[in-house]
């Protein structure tokens, strides 16, 4: 899946909100009868981005380091987890789930 921030025209610091006023606005300018392939994209794109544990997931490992080493990619992570834009429940929430 290609990322989902891209797809729908967002930041990664997007608010639920605004996440889902964005889907809904391609989904009114690209719906499914029209253009399935483009509607099934924002949908997934979508899918990805409302689930609060799958948001971070896609915050998380969007990696777009300069070198392929695990030193690089482990650094860049460690400083999305430093960088997650979740509420503090929210995170609470995702630890305590199994």
């Amino acid at each position: 899946m290609n990322d989902p921030y891209e797809t729908l025209g967002l930041t990664p610091d997007a608010g639920e909100s605004e996440i889902r006023r964005r889907y809904l606005e391609l989904v009114r300018e690209f719906p499914p009868d029209r253009a399935p392939e483009r509607f099934a994209d924002i949908h997934a794109a979508y899918e990805a981005l409302r689930d609060p544990a799958r948001r971070l997931q896609a915050q998380l490992f969007r990696f777009e380091t300069a070198s392929d080493s695990f030193e690089a990619m482990a650094a860049e992570l460690h400083r999305r987890l430093r960088n997650a834009r979740l509420p503090v429940d929210t995170l609470l929430r995702l630890a305590d789930s199994p």
